[in-house]
């Protein structure tokens, strides 16, 4: 089973998922700001993350789901809301497709398009290159894609809990999840509400606008929230926010 670490004792189970870079001591900054006495929030790291580093598996969109469900049901919840950020937003969005769906609402943080990145096939060697690559590989890509905005001491900070927190094997797997897994599918409706939110300083494809219009086929209730001064990491770059956005939404259900 999934390693997880529990917040909160509230009523209203809502589980949390890590991102493709590392486990989910990301939301540590955002944990002072949710509501302890409302939800109980558990926070789950994929296989070769965090809680869950020493566990393999084929690191696919359907098993994380499978992990996702067995984990709820050793909480004992017959319905929960989710929480996925960037790379598990798409596991969220398969959970939610399901027919018979235990999960009541989901917020999809910097959502990826459902469909897939449409890398070349190039680029797809260079992302799971770069899922097993070492701090050299890493610091080069983080910097470029956020170095100049975030500064040079969060690239080094994030490069290095990227190596403390993910199995490399793990990450250069998951990146499939980007590029050619096939789920979720984008033909696939989505019945439940859902909340995605966006950072406007975040790469093009998945700003605001690009998100609205990637899932508005796909989500019946989705609500699209913009966070103007934030990139890929709201959960560090503006916690008190994220938490506010959030938590309304999932008050709401």
């Amino acid at each position: 089973m999934l390693g997880y670490d529990v917040y909160g004792s509230g009523q209203r189970g809502v589980i949390v998922l890590n991102d493709w870079v590392s486990d989910t001591s990301s939301w540590d900054g955002v944990r002072p700001y949710l509501s302890t006495e409302s939800h109980r929030w558990v926070f789950a790291d994929l296989r070769g993350y965090g809680r869950s580093i020493e566990q393999r598996g084929e690191c696919t969109v359907v098993e994380a789901a499978r992990d996702v469900l067995e984990l709820a049901d050793a909480l004992d919840w017959r319905t929960f809301m989710l929480v996925g950020h960037s790379m598990s937003s798409l596991i969220a969005l398969h959970l939610a497709q399901q027919p018979a769906t235990r999960v009541s609402r989901a917020v999809l943080i910097t959502p990826p398009p459902p469909a897939s990145l449409g890398l070349d096939p190039a680029s797809v060697a260079g992302m799971e290159a770069l899922g097993g690559g070492d701090d050299a590989q890493r610091l080069v890509a983080l910097r470029g894609m956020w170095g100049e905005r975030l500064g040079e001491g969060w690239v080094r900070y994030k490069t290095r809990r990227w190596r403390e927190t993910a199995d490399p094997r793990a990450a250069a797997a998951y990146q499939r999840i980007f590029t050619c897994d096939g789920v979720p599918s984008p033909a696939a409706p989505v019945a439940i509400p859902g909340l995605a939110i966006a950072g406007e300083q975040d790469l093009p494809p998945l700003r605001s606008s690009a998100v609205a219009e990637q899932y508005r086929g796909i989500c019946r209730q989705l609500t699209v929230s913009a966070i103007s001064d934030s990139a890929h990491y709201p959960m560090q770059e503006t916690p008190p926010l994220l938490a506010s956005l959030v938590q309304q939404f999932l008050a709401e259900g």
